[in-house]
């Protein structure tokens, strides 16, 4: 899967691109990556308990975004 890092929120590649004013209804790794995505990487998710959220959390590389999950209280995010 390909996306793009925006504002902290992952843009996920459409089925299809335009790329160099060519419609590619069947895009291939080297037009996502020649259009600006990246390769998306999926870290483990943990277990949620009573209580508490899961939270996703964006790292970005030359090559690849990779998703990691943190657990956080729900007491915790109504309070930010």
């Amino acid at each position: 899967m390909y996306a793009k890092l925006e504002n902290n929120a992952l843009k996920y590649a459409p089925h299809y691109l335009i790329l160099n004013n060519k419609t590619i209804l069947n895009p291939q790794e080297n037009d996502y990556i020649n259009a600006g995505y990246k390769e998306v990487v999926y870290g483990d998710m943990p277990l949620c308990e009573s209580g508490e959220i899961i939270v996703e959390n964006y790292c970005e590389d030359e090559n690849k975004i990779t998703v990691n999950y943190t657990l956080e209280d729900i007491q915790t995010q109504d309070e930010t």
